[in-house]
């Protein structure tokens, strides 16, 4: 006998469900309207996606498809796979920094190295035979990211050359050749020479047909959307119109179609959003095979080859270890959504180039225990079948897919960006995201939200350089802690050389109504490396404050607010702060709670401290 799970209970309909919603949201209203229900149950219950999409409490069946491909079929929404596949552990290899080792890497875990080339300044093949000294290339994949977009073709041809010398059968030369034309293009803000870089990659993509037929030549990079802030579906858009641009320019030098399509790999962002990464993912699968179907290539064709790699943007130099609980929830996405080959960056790598031996280490441990012990490659797209993923999925890939059809009106990726329109969108992205961070309302977790201000300052960032006198807007990295880390480095550096500035936390009444906005307002403060001193109204005078911030319940303020404030003053308080919203003390300088633009608060707040900027 079979027991079915819930099965002695009676079903529940969705509206049976809506009413006990109705009156948990309601209680206490008897003569609120529909209307009013509704208002409260999607200010309440509904979130939104930067792309506008609606994440609902409750998912059913109905918002299921009707029915779902196998694995390893078209449009490859589960996978490309038809069995279960591990993934490629492609741990990131910096041969400039001292300890990163592709031999070092590949003896620990990892199953296919990044070579990582920010230093062009050498001969390709010594730098090659020195930063793969050891290596079995007939059995480990190489690929290769160069930051110098003049550097790729010399890069491209070292590592064939550093096959041939190897004397590697060519069916067994894999590796990704890291060409990126529309990358270069962007990120140099067009100071490059596109097709003159396009004509050099058709000469490898051509050439590796032969001598290296499970290569791939060039990248589809969509994490330099991602990183200069679009959104899901934006990173998802540019990077199929990038794929289109490149795949078109291929075949109008002459490659075929087939050989065109099948020296692509792509790559795309994973954050600690895991429900968008994985709907992501999967999405990013049937849009390449929308695009491929419309230009002809018969199903067996349509695949991507698909790289994913932890999100640079949602890294911070404050409490690095928060990021290391990020990269694996990123991880963990990556690897259910379906990705070929997945890379963690170090906890550490903004402290400094390449991380830590350490950092490294547990990057490359995160793959290992989630691969081998946590056994995520032993099933085929564990999400799949999820109303609320299938449902998240499907409106992602139409919100992209009309991004494509905008991007083919305009003329192209390259046009979109020559035009600045590309540039445009970004910003207003940006300025969205801004907006959620300065409130709280996107928290970042160790920096705007449970701050530690007694660990040790990271080192300054090291300002970058931007092109001058581009042709457009250079499409550059923006993370979402940009901005926080600008105010945390300003009372930094006052501490460096003093005093860390100091505000006076004013506890009125008992400690049962004071202690919920004591804790906000330290880790308010603390957020801007601004320290707190914790005391009643009558201990201020001797604390060495200028400001202070008042801290207790609505009904406190209200008794003893007035009165405090006047003993602050008459103290030598030059500013008062009071923890909340709505109470209205005369004498207070300004309020700050739930909903308040926190950054810009902040930032007043240290200059009223005379931190310099």
């Amino acid at each position: 006998m079979t027991d079915t799970l819930a099965g002695d209970f009676p079903p529940v309909s969705r509206d049976q469900w809506l009413d006990e919603v109705r009156r948990v949201l309601l209680k206490g209203k008897p003569d609120a309207t529909d209307e009013d229900f509704i208002k409260a149950f999607d200010s309440r219950l509904v979130s939104r996606t930067d792309d506008g999409i609606e994440i609902q409490p409750l998912y059913t069946a109905d918002d299921a498809p009707a029915s779902l491909p196998e694995p390893g079929q078209a449009p490859f929404l589960r996978s490309t796979h038809a069995a279960p596949t591990p993934w490629e552990i492609r741990q990131r290899v910096w041969p400039s920094v001292r300890g990163s080792s592709a031999v070092t890497e590949l003896e620990s875990g990892t199953t296919g190295i990044l070579v990582t080339i920010t230093d062009t300044d050498h001969d390709a093949d010594t730098f090659f035979a020195d930063a793969l000294g050891g290596v079995l290339l007939d059995l480990a994949p190489v690929h290769l990211q160069v930051t110098d977009p003049r550097a790729q073709v010399a890069a491209a041809r070292g590592l064939m050359n550093a096959w041939e010398a190897a004397a590697v059968a060519a069916p067994v030369r894999r590796g990704t050749l890291g060409l990126d034309p529309i990358g270069a293009y962007a990120t140099s803000g067009g100071a490059i020479d596109l097709d003159a870089l396009l004509s050099d990659a058709t000469g490898v993509v051509v050439d590796i047909a032969e001598s290296a037929p499970s290569a791939r030549a060039i990248v589809i990079d969509g994490t330099v959307w991602h990183d200069a802030g679009a959104s899901e579906a934006q990173e998802l858009a540019w990077t199929m119109a990038a794929a289109v641009w490149t795949v078109r320019a291929l075949v109008n030098e002459g490659v075929s179609l087939p050989q065109a399509v099948a020296t692509l790999e792509f790559r795309l962002s994973a954050t600690d959003d895991q429900f968008l990464t994985i709907a992501k993912l999967r999405a990013a699968r049937v849009l390449w095979a929308r695009v491929a179907e419309a230009a002809g290539l018969p199903e067996a064709q349509r695949a991507m080859h698909l790289h994913v790699e932890g999100s640079r943007a949602m890294l911070t130099r404050y409490d690095t270890w928060v990021n290391a609980l990020r990269s694996t929830v990123a991880c963990f996405a990556a690897a259910v959504g379906g990705a070929d080959a997945i890379t963690v960056l170090p906890h550490d790598v903004l402290i400094e180039e390449g991380g830590s031996s350490l950092g490294r280490r547990v990057a490359r441990n995160t793959q290992t225990i989630l691969q081998m012990e946590s056994h995520l490659a032993r099933v085929i797209d564990p999400a799949g079948g999820s109303w609320y993923v299938e449902s998240l999925t499907s409106q992602l890939a139409d919100r992209a897919w009309a991004l494509v059809q905008d991007s083919e009106r305009a003329g192209g990726i390259v046009a979109m960006l020559q035009s600045g329109r590309i540039q445009g969108l970004l910003a207003e992205q940006r300025d969205q995201r801004k907006a959620r961070l300065a409130t709280r309302k996107q928290p970042l977790t160790g920096l705007s939200e449970f701050p530690d201000i007694t660990q040790t300052p990271p080192p300054a960032a090291q300002a970058s350089v931007a092109p001058t006198q581009t042709p457009f807007e250079p499409v550059t990295l923006h993370r979402l802690a940009d901005d926080y880390e600008a105010e945390r480095g300003r009372a930094d550096a006052q501490a460096a050389h003093g005093e860390r500035p100091l505000v006076f936390l004013a506890a009125l009444g008992t400690p049962a109504q004071s202690t919920a906005r004591v804790t906000f307002a330290k880790n308010l403060f603390e957020a801007a490396g601004i320290r707190t001193q914790l005391g009643g109204v009558e201990e201020f005078a001797g604390s060495g404050a200028t400001v202070a911030c008042l801290c207790s319940a609505d009904s406190v303020y209200a008794e003893q607010g007035e009165q405090s404030v006047a003993q602050l003053r008459a103290d030598g308080a030059t500013r008062i702060y009071l923890a909340g919203r709505g109470a209205n003390v005369p004498g207070v300088d300004e309020e700050v709670g739930m909903g308040s633009n926190v950054l810009d608060f902040l930032t007043r707040a240290l200059d009223e401290l005379g931190v310099a900027r």
